[in-house]
């Protein structure tokens, strides 16, 4: 074998490496997992991202259960005719990356009802939390129950690159209520009597770099469970119920407090009462910051 073969052989991440690093970081049989990863933190993987859900799998065993976000993408309202025919369903791809496409498509896995925030699980626990979210449910209300039952959230690479945990849009939407101003955005869906129904999005959303303001809160608060590395990811893994009780006292507290530092930020510095921006000084920023960016940017909305 050349030298070129092995360094690639070296290179590559295998199943067998995954569960001993997953086993390493603290994952357990029987966890119910709420996962957010980055697979190119992660290093070539042998056999793709199938391969990742394979190897948690492996760690959780039948009485456990794998979780992760495969939202689609909504559109602005009024619908556009083009917009208007894509009907979002079980099979719908999500934008959220690789690791969602294949949990959407794992043999034996669920996929929530919603129209929009949609949650992919496979496991002991998947068709109790997937079948009950419906358009009539909270965006995040899986995670939320995740939290009553002892889940643990799973992030695999650096908080740039899978900015917060999860449990934060629980505490903003769900127990205190923030309401953030929006553009009306929303899909088309069937629902239970087989008619195409349009669903606006009515929740709160926000700023994953801001969220990553919490992981010291969580040192602190002892939530954080475990720290290390999935391949080539640093990865955590954390308690749920404390990280959402840690972000319901701090935020009940200073609601801006997940605001980010970015001062071209439309959702922080615009879009709640407590955004400290307007829209003059943030289109005067972008303007002198990026003119072809600024001008792209209003040209689309021109254009909707």
């Amino acid at each position: 074998m050349n030298s070129d073969a092995v360094s690639s052989d070296r290179s590559t991440i295998s199943r067998e490496r995954l569960v001993s690093d997953l086993e390493k970081l603290g994952v357990q049989r029987g966890d119910l997992l709420n996962i957010k990863v980055s697979l190119k933190s992660i290093g070539h993987v042998e056999g793709g991202p199938k391969t990742v859900v394979d190897a948690l799998m492996d760690m959780v065993g039948p009485e456990g259960t794998v979780v992760t976000e495969s939202f689609v993408s909504a559109y602005p309202l009024p619908m556009s005719k083009r917009n208007a025919m894509k009907i979002s369903d079980r099979w719908t791809p999500s934008y959220a990356g690789a690791i969602a496409n294949a949990m959407i498509r794992y043999p034996n896995s669920y996929r929530s009802l919603h129209p929009i925030q949609k949650f992919s699980a496979v496991g002991a626990l998947a068709e109790e939390l997937t079948q009950s979210h419906t358009a009539a449910s909270y965006a995040y209300d899986v995670l939320r129950k995740m939290c009553e039952m002892g889940g643990h959230n799973l992030k695999i690479g650096r908080d740039d690159k899978v900015p917060g945990v999860g449990t934060t849009h629980v505490a903003i939407g769900y127990y205190l209520g923030l309401t953030q101003d929006r553009p009306a955005f929303g899909v088309n869906y069937l629902n239970e009597d087989g008619e195409v129904v349009t669903f606006e999005r009515n929740w709160a959303g926000g700023c994953g770099f801001g969220f990553n303001k919490f992981i010291p809160l969580y040192r602190d608060a002892g939530a954080i469970l475990g720290e290390g590395q999935i391949g080539n990811a640093e990865s955590k893994i954390t308690d749920m119920k404390r990280t959402l009780e840690v972000e319901i006292d701090t935020l009940s507290k200073d609601p801006a407090f997940f605001l980010c530092d970015n001062p071209l930020c439309d959702s922080c510095r615009l879009s709640w009462e407590f955004s400290d921006g307007s829209r003059w000084i943030l289109a005067y920023r972008r303007l002198i910051t990026s003119p072809r960016a600024f001008f792209r940017r209003v040209l689309r909305k021109l254009m909707r």
